[in-house]
């Protein structure tokens, strides 16, 4: 299935609902749409998919949320996945939930259920639509944690720009010491359609503590930061990973608005580490499973290689730190004012 809904988040109707969806890059999507069902299967609402919010892997990425009105997905519902000719290419419900469409698109079908539901979390596709599971980690828009270019990366040697690493260099680890990078990959994000909560993160000198980053940071929307909660800076115990758009309320914390265009450059070691990148604590890669089957087979055969004791979060999994989802790091940033 190369169309399909890579990841879907239901909060009973608080206007925080988003479904996101991959196509093939270039794919016409302007007749595309979602339409949520009610239980009895009348058609609750109609929603296009505006602009692509990324592009990674031969994948336009599309978010529907309440920019465009999607704001009313509750239990019972179901989501239909429409291409241009009105053929339905998904139609699913969730937590038991079966619905048959008696008009709209999906008329006659009957959905498919992915599965129990938990407030707060995602159904996320590892299969590219074939089943969802549920991951506290939700990321509509991007399936990348990603570095620009220029960023430097502390090694043993000295800090690095990412894009001069390569398999087989070292960088330093605040857990593990000195790893070596066992593979790198880069990426085009064309900027000009994306919408500003898909653009990349500025995290300017200094904003997550004296130092942190020392120079301007530049990261993609999903790229975790590690912080921790009450105190800007400081040490690494106690802390927890968090989407870098889930800081930018921050004072020097922001989406550029203005970059028509940029390169990613994302590197993965044996496991999943904190590594120093201008100063600041961040992630390298996880290969989690949305990830990986974004890529090629061809790689993902060569990862399967060289990573072949998986853990369920991933090929190099699991993850170093409790990771927050982007909606959990803002209620903190809400209640504490601050966040490290």
């Amino acid at each position: 299935m190369s169309r399909y809904i890579s990841e879907f988040a239901i909060f009973g109707g608080s206007g925080q609902e988003f479904v996101e969806l991959a196509v093939p890059t270039g794919t016409d999507t302007s007749s595309y749409s979602v339409v949520i069902y009610d239980s009895s299967g009348t058609v609750k609402s109609t929603h296009a998919l505006g602009s692509v919010v990324n592009t990674e892997y031969n994948q336009d990425i599309y978010v529907v949320d309440s920019g465009e009105g999607l704001n009313d997905i509750v239990t019972g519902d179901a989501i239909a996945f429409v291409d241009d000719s009105g053929t339905v290419l998904q139609f699913l419900s969730f937590n038991g939930a079966i619905v048959t469409a008696t008009d709209g698109p999906a008329a006659g079908e009957t959905s498919t259920d992915v599965g129990p539901w938990a407030f707060g979390e995602s159904y996320e596709t590892s299969d590219a639509g074939a089943s969802y599971q549920l991951q506290p980690n939700e990321n509509p828009g991007s399936i990348q944690p990603c570095y620009a270019s220029g960023t430097l990366i502390d090694t043993p040697d000295g800090p690095r720009p990412v894009e001069t690493l390569g398999p087989g260099d070292m960088v330093t680890t605040v857990d593990r010491g000195a790893m070596p990078i066992l593979w790198v990959s880069v990426s085009e994000q064309p900027l000009e359609e994306a919408r500003p909560e898909g653009r990349p993160v500025l995290i300017q000198a200094g904003a997550l503590g004296y130092g942190r980053p020392a120079r301007d940071l530049i990261v993609s929307p999903q790229h975790r930061m590690l912080v921790c909660p009450g105190q800007l800076g400081g040490e690494t115990g106690g802390k927890v990973l968090v989407p870098a758009k889930s800081l930018v309320s921050l004072p020097g914390v922001r989406h550029m608005l203005g970059k028509r265009r940029i390169t990613w450059h994302h590197f993965a070691l044996e496991t999943h580490a904190v590594v120093i990148a201008e100063g600041a604590f961040s992630e390298s890669l996880l290969l989690g499973p949305v990830i990986v089957k974004s890529f090629g087979v061809a790689t993902q055969r060569r990862l399967s290689r060289m990573f072949p004791n998986p853990a369920s979060d991933g090929l190099n999994g699991p993850a170093c730190r409790p990771c927050l989802s982007i909606r959990a790091a803002k209620q903190h940033l809400s209640s504490v004012h601050a966040i490290a």
